[in-house]
């Protein structure tokens, strides 16, 4: 089981909806036990609530308890983890705090582990995760002049083993890498090293941007299929973000990170060079594009044939042509690795959460 400081998930429920979401995405758990100030559990904030209080276009100053889950499933100490596990799946929930007699939040239980220990067996889906990894990681550069920045290490696997293995984990296993930049390499890491996934391969001849090569793929991809960047790693639940793409019949879904932003400096507003007002390190909170996508086939019918496509000009063409491009906001861990303080911060992260 993962080790939790169990005090990281405990808060009041005076917290804001913002302290509520930084400490989310610190804590990898998408889960925020409140307690009163007895410190007996009242209810818990979960990724869904936050998701929840986004569309509803609610004001991030506000109290957690304005959309706080007053009644969550719970379990007594000592819980018995079969049993823990049969309620997730009847009570469709990924949590379970565990509480004393008195109340008290104890620990907590959580369906990630079953998964990842194997109690529970995962389906293989037949849907293609493509994985666009032709780029030549300028970003990286000290590192990429040596090796092609998908096989850059953190700790003993490569970037793109871990992204491989956190698709396959919920089920994902048929991939498609796009290749161009020290492509050989990445085909000869994964030939003679052992692993549980299906991949095939397309090869850029030019640089196409971050989508021009799922041009190359059109024959390949029949079904709804994710597309992955190469350098983002992140701890979020895939099936669910598969799901809600299938339910509102999306075209092309977009898996959004919230992220706070602080502004080291004093910020100054000015009209015609007057000074009106000076805001001393102002934070701000974005809905932030994680690279990670669900797209329908058709989408790929919007990109010219061997020509240099950014996804960003795909996502709008796609709008602009009356598809339906929804964004899927959720809290989780997420590293952009191709630069270099996030990629120490990815490494720092995966230690302290001991992720293989």
């Amino acid at each position: 089981m993962k080790v939790i400081d169990r005090k990281k998930l405990i808060v009041k429920q005076d917290i804001s909806l913002l302290e509520a979401i930084k400490l989310m995405n610190e804590n990898s758990m998408q889960i925020l036990i409140v307690v009163n100030e007895k410190n007996l559990l009242i209810g818990v904030v979960t990724d869904g609530d936050i998701r929840g209080a986004i569309v509803d276009n609610i004001d991030f100053n506000r109290q957690i308890i304005s959309i706080m889950s007053r009644n969550p499933v719970t379990m007594k100490y000592p819980a018995d983890k079969n049993r823990a596990l049969k309620l997730m799946k009847k009570r469709s929930v990924k949590h379970i705090p565990i509480v004393d007699n008195d109340g008290n939040f104890i620990d907590l239980l959580l369906l990630n582990d079953f998964l990842k220990n194997g109690n529970i067996s995962v389906n293989d889906k037949p849907n293609s995760v493509v994985i666009m990894a032709g780029g030549k990681g300028t970003r990286l550069d000290v590192f990429t002049k040596i090796l092609p920045k998908p096989l850059i290490p953190i700790g003993e696997k490569p970037i793109l083993e871990h992204i491989l293995d956190n698709f396959a984990k919920h089920g994902f296993i048929n991939f498609l890498i796009s290749l161009n930049y020290k492509a050989d390499m990445i085909k000869m890491y994964f030939s003679e090293n052992q692993h549980k996934f299906n991949i095939d391969y397309v090869q850029e001849k030019e640089y196409l941007g971050t989508a021009g090569a799922l041009s190359l793929a059109k024959e390949k991809l029949n079904d709804t299929f994710i597309v992955s960047n190469c350098d983002v790693i992140f701890d979020t639940d895939l099936e669910r973000l598969f799901t809600h793409h299938k339910e509102n019949k999306n075209h092309a879904t977009i898996l959004s990170t919230i992220q706070n932003i602080k502004i080291p400096y004093g910020v100054l507003k000015a009209q015609e060079g007057n000074l009106e007002e000076i805001i001393e390190k102002p934070e701000y909170t974005f809905l932030v594009n994680s690279g990670v996508y669900v797209f329908e086939p058709e989408i790929i019918d919007l990109i010219p044939e061997n020509q240099h496509v950014d996804m960003t000009n795909l996502l709008m063409s796609a709008k602009q042509k009356g598809l339906k491009v929804n964004i899927y906001p959720m809290t989780c861990s997420w590293f952009d690795v191709g630069q270099w303080s996030e990629y120490k911060r990815a490494v720092d992260h995966l230690n302290a959460f001991k992720v293989d």
